[in-house]
């Protein structure tokens, strides 16, 4: 028995090491902070799944995905998008480039999905009052797909599917204990969809729940909480380094805040932290390492044509 349980710690403890090796970004904290630094610097975290591997799923999963929503196909609307995006990974750390489309929804929300493949919702675009606004929601995408968070997330995943970790798990009401990890894994990976706003939908709660019950590890939600965290820390570099003010960031998280009705989850199940916590973490970032940002844009005619052609759409 004495045995076992040695053998179980032991596995604990090297699962554990494979993680932190795994999802560990490959940056100093001193470039992280230097805006100057962006472009020069690797900020992704390490995984297993290649990049080229990451993008074949996001592929996937953007078909997947586009058949289950309606997309705006004006081409002023779409033009303005792809070219926000392009400035924002321009100035950013990215080795790549992103596919952006809109979304027909009046939620205040972006969104990607693995390998750059992002989604702005209509929502957003009519309610933004300058560029600043809109490159800040896609900067968050980009940060996510810079950092390859769900690549990384996709490691975790792996280690805990081929791992027995009993004393790291909830109890699972009978089940045993590989079945647990294969339903914690399916509702963790029920996450891949970064969003701006944070998952509003039941069913994505309803997969926390299960996997939680089952036996998912606190510590996935924890990694997730943390990934947002970071996506925001590195949005705010990115708007400043392409001219756009991070105070805008705020404002829109402050927006988000107000539009989203209280958590039904408690904070250790929650994958997003909360806004608050969010607002004065970039609050404290920009009066810190960014003291000097520039004034909020003026709405530009590409971005005033682009709200006329929304608002003339009956079902943006």
């Amino acid at each position: 028995m004495m045995r076992m349980v040695r053998q179980q710690l032991l596995l604990a403890f090297l699962t554990a090491s494979m993680v932190l090796v795994a999802v560990l970004p490959i940056y100093s904290k001193k470039n992280l902070n230097n805006p100057d630094e962006i472009g020069h610097r690797n900020v992704a975290h390490r995984s297993v799944i290649s990049g080229e591997k990451e993008i074949a799923i996001g592929k996937e999963y953007a078909r997947q995905f586009e058949g289950t929503v309606e997309l705006v196909q004006d081409p002023v609307v779409q033009r303005y998008v792809i070219e926000v995006a392009e400035i924002v990974v321009r100035n950013s750390d990215l080795r790549g480039s992103v596919t952006v489309k809109v979304v027909k929804s009046p939620d205040v929300d972006c969104l990607s999905l693995p390998g750059g493949f992002i989604y702005v919702k209509s929502g957003l675009l009519v309610s933004a009052e300058n560029e600043d606004a809109v490159a800040g929601a896609i900067a968050h995408q980009v940060a996510h797909a810079a950092a390859r968070h769900w690549a990384s997330g996709g490691a975790r995943q792996m280690i805990a599917q081929h791992a027995m970790l009993p004393s790291s798990f909830v109890p699972t009401g009978g089940r045993s204990a590989s079945a647990s990890i294969t339903v914690a894994c399916r509702g963790f990976m029920s996450l891949c969809r970064p969003s701006l706003a944070g998952p509003a939908s039941p069913l994505i709660k309803e997969a926390i729940v299960e996997a939680y019950l089952n036996g998912m590890p606190v510590a996935f939600l924890k990694f997730l909480r943390k990934d947002e965290l970071e996506a925001d820390y590195l949005a705010l570099k990115y708007m400043y380094k392409a001219g756009c003010n991070p105070r805008i960031y705020v404002a829109l998280l402050r927006k988000l805040a107000s539009e989203q009705l209280p958590p039904s989850l408690p904070d250790s199940l929650q994958d997003m932290p909360p806004v608050s916590d969010r607002i004065e973490q970039a609050e404290k970032e920009i009066r810190t390492i960014l003291p000097n940002a520039p004034s909020p844009s003026k709405p530009s005619p590409e971005f005033i044509l682009m709200k006329s052609h929304l608002r003339s759409d009956p079902g943006r």
